[in-house]
């Protein structure tokens, strides 16, 4: 399919007044038409700053110029995921993917109770299970309202699959309904998280997984180098 690029594709960010870091060369080569350029450069920063909402929007723009529709894909639902609610990047993210017949299926699924689960989609996995974890020396405790991410890994049928959650007030959580394949299931997506472990999803596995302190980064971690 032709990539919906071009004159569709958002606005790039508002240009850099500086152009000695990264960051601030991406954005000029961006605001010059310098498509290549400002991907190498984008990407060269979001090395040293991954969790940069304008950076992943900026290579989206980027990418999506020079017809890369995976990684045009993937950065714009980044931005949708992880961008804040009503930012202008995450609702031209939004738009942008949904021309491109893009928008993923499970944006974020629910752990509350009190919302109607999600029906399972055919061949598709869940995954549910309890997040305790134990903190200043205290006993474990449920980690209430965590955050939780599934991360679909690169060179995979998952690279472009995002999940996010949050855990109840028990730390019980359920991810509903998961493309299979491979995962990296963490707690944050930049930074150093409480977990950070490999899950693969076989057709239509219903899969738990209890967190605890055994299997955290301190006892176990599947992506050091992340």
């Amino acid at each position: 399919m032709v990539l919906l690029a071009a004159c569709q594709s958002p606005s790039p960010p508002t240009r850099a007044t500086s152009s000695e870091t990264p960051a601030d060369l991406a954005a000029s080569a961006l605001a010059a038409g310098r498509y290549a350029d400002a991907v190498k450069l984008y990407r060269v920063a979001l090395r040293q700053a991954s969790d940069k909402m304008e950076l992943h929007y900026g290579l989206a723009v980027a990418s999506s110029y020079l017809d890369l529709r995976d990684d045009a894909i993937r950065e714009f639902r980044w931005v949708l995921q992880y961008g804040p609610p009503g930012a202008a990047e995450v609702e031209a993210s939004r738009r942008w993917l949904a021309r491109a017949g893009a928008l993923p299926a499970v944006v974020a699924a629910a752990a509350s109770p009190s919302r109607p689960e999600k029906e399972r989609a055919p061949g598709n996995a869940s995954l549910e299970g309890h997040a305790v974890f134990a903190e200043n020396g205290k006993p474990p405790q449920p980690m209430q309202r965590l955050q939780l991410f599934l991360v679909g890994q690169p060179n995979s049928a998952t690279k472009l699959e995002r999940y996010n959650l949050r855990t109840d007030e028990h730390g019980n959580f359920k991810f509903p309904d998961v493309v299979p394949g491979p995962y990296k299931l963490t707690n944050r997506v930049a930074g150093r998280p409480i977990w950070r472990l490999r899950v693969e999803f076989k057709s239509s596995e219903v899969k738990v997984l209890e967190l605890t302190p055994d299997n955290s980064v301190d006892s176990r971690d599947d992506f050091p180098e992340s």
